[in-house]
Formats: C-alpha cells, sequence, structure tokens
C-alpha cells in the first residue's frame, strides 16, 4: 500500500471514529512520532558535509569556483552508472 493511501485510510479511520478515547491515542501517538522524527532533514546530516555545501555555496556565490555545468555533470554520471535512467 502506497503512502498516499495508508494516509487516506488513517484520515478516513479517524473520520468515521465516534470513540473519542481512540482519537485521542492517535493523536498523543502522531505527536509522540513527530517529535521523535526532527522535521529538519539538515538535523540528520553531519555538521562537516553542511560545512563543505556552504563552503561550496559561498564560492560559486562570489565567483571564486565557476562549478561544473549541468550537462558535463550529466555525461559523467550517465558514463559512472549507466544503468541510471538519466
Amino acid at each position: 500500500m502506497s503512502t498516499a493511501n495508508n494516509k487516506l485510510s488513517l484520515v478516513q479511520m479517524i473520520v468515521e471514529s465516534e470513540d473519542k478515547t481512540f482519537i485521542s491515542m492517535v493523536l498523543e501517538y502522531a505527536r509522540t512520532l513527530k517529535k521523535q522524527k526532527p522535521d529538519d532533514k539538515e538535523d540528520q546530516i553531519p555538521e562537516s558535509v553542511l560545512e563543505e555545501v556552504r563552503l561550496a555555496m559561498e564560492e560559486l556565490d562570489n565567483g571564486s569556483d565557476p562549478g561544473t555545468p549541468h550537462e558535463e555533470m550529466l555525461e559523467k554520471f550517465k558514463k559512472e552508472y549507466p544503468d541510471l535512467k538519466i
């Protein structure tokens, strides 16, 4: 079952329920899960990697590194990973 179908089933279960205890328990459980998983994906990336990305972006912004053109990188990845459909 896809994520979209799971969401729909969950919402339908909640909407159709008349059991206040069930609804409260689902809500509390959802809040607990939300607290366990950070909303910001940056929290899951090591600081050293984030710093490298920040430095690379600064270099691009100030013109000290012109970067690599998209088409050039695409060709490189096509050669390195021929099974990818890119």
